[in-house]
């Protein structure tokens, strides 16, 4: 082959090496567009599903947004349907007198709550012989003792004019309602001293009711607002008789005339009465026989009148009680008897604690802490009223008496001062 042959030969051979060197790239560059173009779209895939998602994911949480937002809203202009108003709940008359009572206690120092539950005479009070006027004596004395009542006999009442200017002028004198205290029963204290009108013989239901009327107007009138009557002896010493039906309603129609004229009514002396003025008394009654007899008359009282209050005998009732202690300082009688099984809720008055039947077994200060330990209300006229208000004020301070057993004393018998005069203090 001539050199002209070869390198034609060469230059075809170089001319096809150099077609397939450019064949090659192009594949190569076709095969690389190729990967480009998968990758590309493969990115724009996944970069629109992103864009999918996230714009789900806005769309979602601006609806929860917007669902909080509108609850919140909702929440928050809630307006609730209004209540009815129901009309305000008028408060009875006793409830008027509880609140009346209760705030009156809630006041008073201990001291004043002991000297509460004392009766005592005027002289007791201020230390004179005979008292007709209540003059600066009194006014120191209720000032130092805030005493529940006093007491006034034949020798107090002079005229009309003047025991009326003494009751009104010691009733001021009081830091609190006063029992201004005597007894009448028509041939009483008042009766004897200047005399009553319109009472006659008490022998009937009727004649009862009219003497009660009297008695309880010429009081209230004086300025008396408690009387120790009527007496509930049903012996042939009491003023009655002994025919228990006519006792029963003789005495129930005293109690309701006293009553109805503002005068509070005491019945005298249960279980019965005795003379006990000098020494003990024992009355050997079984309680069957009591209950068939005396109890009876205080029975109807308590149901048919609701008297106020009931004064003690100072007698001792053995087959009752156990002993001899008087019916006055006995548990057993005032609660078990009294209140238990005649259902009495009122004022109990023990009887008169300087008495023979109490002094010559108790002193002053004993005889007044077992009287409120046996569950009466009220110490009437005690031996020596300084040391028995003494004696149950230690009593109390000490704790063998507490202030709530004073408190309940003091409920009974301030329910009776300010029951006439809730309107007055409320109104």
């Amino acid at each position: 082959m001539s050199r002209i042959d070869e390198q034609d030969f060469d230059e075809k051979r170089l001319a096809r090496r150099q077609r397939r060197k450019r064949s090659q790239l192009i594949a190569y560059i076709c095969l690389a567009v190729f990967v480009l173009v998968i990758f590309g779209a493969g990115a724009f895939g996944v970069i629109s599903v992103k864009k999918v998602f996230d714009s789900h994911k806005v769309e979602k949480q601006a609806e929860e947004e917007q669902k909080a937002a509108e609850e919140a809203s909702a929440q928050s202009v809630v307006i609730e349907t209004p209540e009815a108003e129901q009309e305000p709940q008028e408060m009875t008359q006793e409830d008027l007198l509880d609140e009346v009572v209760n705030s009156c206690i809630s006041e008073m120092p201990i001291e004043d709550k002991v000297a509460a539950l004392f009766i005592v005479t005027p002289e007791q009070l201020t230390g004179v012989d005979t008292a007709i006027k209540a003059g600066s004596g009194t006014q120191d004395a209720l000032s130092t003792y805030a005493v529940g009542g006093i007491v006034y006999s034949k020798k107090n009442i002079k005229s009309a004019e003047q025991i009326s200017e003494m009751l009104s002028t010691t009733a001021s004198m009081s830091k609190y309602p006063l029992f201004t205290i005597t007894n009448e029963n028509g041939n009483g204290a008042i009766a004897s001293a200047i005399g009553i009108e319109g009472v006659s013989d008490i022998n009937s239901s009727d004649a009862g009711l009219c003497a009660g009327s009297a008695i309880g107007s010429a009081m209230f009138g004086y300025g008396f607002n408690f009387d120790l009557a009527p007496n509930m002896d049903i012996t042939e010493s009491g003023e009655y008789g002994t025919d228990l039906a006519a006792v029963q309603d003789i005495t129930s129609s005293l109690v309701n005339g006293i009553q109805e004229s503002g005068v509070s009514a005491c019945a005298v002396a249960f279980p019965a009465s005795a003379d006990t003025s000098k020494q003990m008394a024992v009355i050997d009654k079984s309680k069957e026989e009591l209950v068939t007899g005396e109890y009876t008359v205080f029975k109807n009282a308590i149901d048919n009148s609701n008297i106020k209050a009931i004064q003690m005998s100072n007698a001792s009732f053995p087959q009752v009680s156990g002993d001899n202690t008087p019916a006055s300082l006995s548990k057993m009688i005032i609660g078990d008897e009294l209140r238990g099984a005649l259902g009495f809720d009122g004022v109990v008055v023990t009887g008169a604690m300087n008495e023979g039947a109490i002094t010559e077994y108790y002193t002053p200060e004993q005889s007044a802490v077992e009287a409120i330990k046996a569950g009466a209300d009220m110490i009437y006229c005690p031996e020596d009223f300084t040391a028995a208000y003494e004696g149950l004020l230690s009593a109390v301070n000490s704790g063998e008496i507490s202030e709530d057993r004073i408190n309940e004393s003091l409920i009974r018998i301030y329910r009776i001062k300010y029951a006439d005069r809730v309107g007055e203090i409320v109104g």
